[in-house]
């Protein structure tokens, strides 16, 4: 059988906890939270501007 593919379209706070949960985090809920942190400042910052 084959295993779940882990890559998805746009991250969530909730599928990076579970990916992070299983590369084996320490504190999987903290790194995500940052991840996410990280991720929507950067989708602010270099938005696509229509011409």
């Amino acid at each position: 059988m084959r295993r779940k593919s882990t890559k998805i379209a746009t991250p969530t706070l909730g599928a990076m906890t579970v990916i992070f949960r299983q590369r084996g985090y320490k504190r999987p809920k903290g790194c995500a939270n940052v991840y996410m942190k990280g991720f929507n400042d950067a989708k602010e910052k270099y938005q696509k501007r229509k011409r």
